[in-house]
Order: C-alpha cells, then sequence, then structure tokens
C-alpha cells in the first residue's frame, strides 16, 4: 500500500509540524546562554581575570566591532549569492558554528603578555567568536522565510525561537555565575574557561538542530534558480535604499538597540547609587526576563489582532514607559522599577517578534516592485543595527560619565546623581520615543501588506505559468 502524501502548505511547501517549529528554535536557546556569557562577564573577564587595562581593551574592541560592521553587508551579499548542496543558508550554520566554537573559548582563555598584544588578540578572539556568531543567526532568519509558508507562520517561527531565546536567558541568569564557582573551586580563569566551552558546545549542538529542522526546505538550487537569487552589489546597495521600508525598520532597529544597550549596560549605576543596592539587581533582571518570556508567548497572538505595524508602536511606547516613568515617579524604588522595566520587557518581547517579520516583509515589498528576491541578503542584513549599537553605545556611555566628572572612587554629587539618571533611563527614554515616531510612520499597513502579497502571488503564478510553457 503506498503511503500517503504529506500535507503541504499554500505554496506547496510541507507542512511545518511542532517537532520542526521546536528544533528551528534550538539554537536560539542554546546560543543565549553564548551571547549572555558575552555581554555580562567578557570585559570582566578582560580587565579583572587577563588583566588587560581597561583604556588599552576598548580602543582595540572599538577597532574590531567597526571591522565586524564593516563586513556585515560583505557576508549578507555572500550569503545571498551562495550555493551549498547542504543548502543556501544551512551550509553558513554548519560551516561557520565549529570556527565559532574554538574562537569563543579562546576568548575565555587566559593568556599573558604585552597589553597591547593581549588586547589585540582577544580583540582578534572576539571578532571571529561572538563577532561571527551573528550570521548563523542571520542564516537562521533567512531560513525562516523559506519554512514558512506565509506571515502567519514566519510569526509562529520567530516567536518560538523568541521564547527559547528567552528561556535560555533566565537559565543562564540563575546558573552562570554558580556553574563558574563549582568547577572553578576559586579560581576564576578555570570557572570562566570550562562554562564557555560547555555553553559554545551546546550553542554548536543547538544550531545544528535548527539547520536539520530546515534540510527539506533548504535544498540546493538549480542554476536557473541561483542566477535568479544572485545579486550585483549595486542591487544589494538599491535593496536598502529603494526599499522605504526596509530603511524604516533598520532606523527603528538601530534606535532599539543603541538605546537598550545604553540602559543595559549602565544600569548597574543606577542600581548602586540611587537604589543603593546593586545586589537586588540580579533578581530584578530575573524577574523581568520571566515577564519577557511571558510576552513572547502572546506576541503573535496581539500581532495577529492589532497588526505587526501597531504591535511595533506598542512595543516602543511600552520600551519609552518603562523608561521614563522611573526617572520621574517613585525614584529609587525597587517594586516599581521592576514593575517598569517588565514594562520595557514586554516591549523587547513584542518586537523580537514582530521586529523579524518586518524585515521579510520589507524582502516581499522589493520582489513585489522589482522581481527581484533578496530575502537572503535583507534577513542577513537585520544584525547589521546591533553590531552599530555593539560599536557605539559604550563610546556613547563612557563620554556622557566623563561630562558629568564621574569618578568611581568618589560619592558622586546630587547632580551627578541626575546625571546618571539621565543617562540610563532619560536617554534612552526618548530615544525611544523617536522610535515610536519612526514606527507610526512604517509604510508597510496591514492593508498594504496584503496588496504585496497578492502581487507576489500573480508574479509567482505568471512565472509558473511561462516556465510550463
Amino acid at each position: 500500500m503506498s503511503q500517503p502524501e504529506p500535507m503541504l502548505a499554500p505554496n506547496n511547501k510541507s507542512k511545518l509540524t511542532f517537532m520542526k517549529i521546536n528544533a528551528f528554535a534550538a539554537g536560539s536557546f542554546t546560543v543565549a546562554l553564548l551571547f549572555g556569557i558575552a555581554n555580562t562577564y567578557f570585559t570582566y573577564f578582560i580587565t579583572d581575570v587577563a588583566l588587560v587595562p581597561a583604556a588599552v581593551m576598548g580602543s582595540a574592541f572599538l577597532v574590531t566591532r567597526l571591522i565586524d560592521i564593516g563586513w556585515t553587508p560583505l557576508l549578507a551579499g555572500l550569503m545571498q549569492n551562495s550555493r551549498s548542496k547542504l543548502g543556501k543558508y544551512r551550509s553558513w550554520i554548519i560551516y561557520t558554528m565549529p570556527i565559532v566554537f574554538v574562537f569563543v573559548v579562546l576568548c575565555f582563555t587566559k593568556i599573558s603578555g604585552p597589553p597591547v598584544l593581549m588586547a589585540i588578540l582577544y580583540g582578534l578572539f572576539y571578532l571571529f567568536g561572538f563577532g561571527l556568531l551573528d550570521k548563523p543567526g542571520g542564516a537562521q532568519k533567512a531560513l525562516m522565510v523559506r519554512m514558512a509558508s506565509d506571515t502567519r507562520e514566519r510569526m509562529l517561527l520567530t516567536s518560538r525561537a523568541v521564547q527559547f531565546e528567552n528561556i535560555g536567558r533566565i537559565l543562564f541568569s540563575a546558573l552562570t555565575l554558580p556553574l563558574i564557582g563549582l568547577i572553578g573551586g576559586g579560581n576564576e580563569a578555570k570557572g570562566f574557561f570550562w562554562v564557555a566551552l560547555i555553553y559554545a558546545a551546546l550553542a554548536v549542538v543547538g544550531y545544528y538542530i535548527t539547520a536539520w529542522s530546515g534540510k527539506e526546505y533548504d535544498v540546493y538550487e538549480a542554476e536557473e534558480i541561483k542566477a535568479k537569487e544572485t545579486l550585483t552589489v549595486k542591487q544589494m546597495f538599491e535593496v536598502v535604499v529603494k526599499n522605504p521600508p526596509l530603511l524604516v525598520s533598520m532606523l527603528i532597529e538601530a534606535i532599539r538597540y543603541v538605546a537598550f544597550m545604553v540602559f543595559v549596560s549602565t544600569m548597574a549605576y543606577y542600581f548602586k547609587y540611587v537604589i543603593n543596592d546593586i545586589n537586588s539587581l540580579t533578581n530584578v533582571l530575573i524577574i523581568t526576563s520571566i515577564v519577557c518570556l511571558g510576552g513572547s508567548l502572546v506576541a503573535p497572538a496581539i500581532s495577529n489582532k492589532i497588526g505587526k505595524k501597531a504591535t511595533c508602536v506598542l512595543a516602543m511606547a511600552l520600551y519609552a514607559a518603562g523608561l521614563l516613568l522611573p526617572r520621574f515617579f517613585a525614584v529609587g524604588s525597587i517594586p516599581f522599577f521592576t514593575f517598569c522595566l517588565s514594562l520595557a520587557y514586554i516591549g523587547q518581547a513584542l518586537q523580537h517578534c514582530v521586529g523579524v517579520v518586518l524585515f521579510s516583509d520589507s524582502a516581499d515589498y522589493y520582489e513585489s516592485k522589482t522581481g527581484v528576491s533578496a530575502h537572503g541578503f535583507v534577513m542577513s542584513m537585520y544584525i547589521l543595527p546591533v553590531e552599530v549599537a555593539i560599536a557605539f553605545s559604550v563610546p556613547v556611555v563612557g563620554w556622557f560619565l566623563a561630562a558629568i566628572g564621574y569618578d568611581p572612587n568618589q560619592i558622586p554629587t546630587a547632580a551627578q546623581l541626575v546625571g546618571i539618571q539621565n543617562l540610563v533611563l532619560l536617554i534612552p527614554g526618548l530615544m525611544f520615543i523617536g522610535a515610536v515616531i519612526l514606527a507610526l510612520l512604517h509604510p508597510l499597513s496591514e492593508k498594504r501588506l496584503a496588496k504585496v502579497q497578492m502581487d507576489l502571488q500573480e508574479m509567482h503564478a505568471r512565472t509558473a505559468a511561462q516556465a510550463a510553457e
């Protein structure tokens, strides 16, 4: 007896199963551990464990991060034009993750030597470890477009990835320091090395599971398909500058990430000098990470109800409210700050889910206008605003602290306390107000997006009819 044919989605893609959806998100879960140790402890490891002078480290890392920004469009173009029997996007995950593993471990390996040489080496380790780690993330987002049959499935895949990422963050917050202490036995260098190795190995396994989930969708392309999706440098430039929805989305993400990274990187100052209880920061972060997970669970329903553009507006407004309210009301209150930060983290969950889908929608928009499919390039460019934020948030914080005369060895004056509150809350909050305005101006309303999808269906139908003749 012949086996029944698999149920197909409307565009003839095999229907997504529960297992495939969760497998797609596996990389997001494990990479959250890896990014967590990078964002939270790498600077500390370099200055306090490896003993590299902070000033030397800052200069070296600014250079490497600018290099990372520069090669992102190049690698996005290579991903768009690549062709591999392992899959157009899966191959980037499969080939890149072993390299990431080696260099992430080197990032948390204590070395000795002249400070400048050490700073250069750690900068290179970071560039080829955590800098390169963004690229499998971009491939995962591009793979999402191939796996999903429609915008609803794109939201489903993206929201599940965000949910898994938030679970990973919660586990990171609860487990990392105890693991470092347990494995290191009082030797921080040993503890960081082995925890980084464990997290890096888990990230490889997680992303390989993600690659497996897209195996039947990301197939080896025929030459004519490859030629259709290959872009010249000029076309890549036009994909960005002649694509208003993509430009607005990139600006929103750039503002969002810069503002949030300024906030996150200075939150410790707020707890130390304004709340006067830095130890409570850990509990607040665990609570807000759990809230963020809850937000990611309801994000698809909210987006389906009010639309992606309105969800983006809501997300930016929640960010703004979460930072501006504690600046002017109940200053120094941990319960009120936790409540407000929870609002911001709900906004983060909503935007994490809807922002990626808006990028894919902008690729649909461009294809409907030009006939050029650039989804791989567009989705790979999603990480560019993140890298811009990483590169410039640290200098902005340093300049502002210098401007208010901050001295870690002195108790801040009243004026400096106001300056710290403005740096941590007011400046990022105002940036989010700007992001709200941009979100309101986003060109892709649900009505216009429906027209885009209809135009694409007609275009693909004509192409299929011509090929059949």
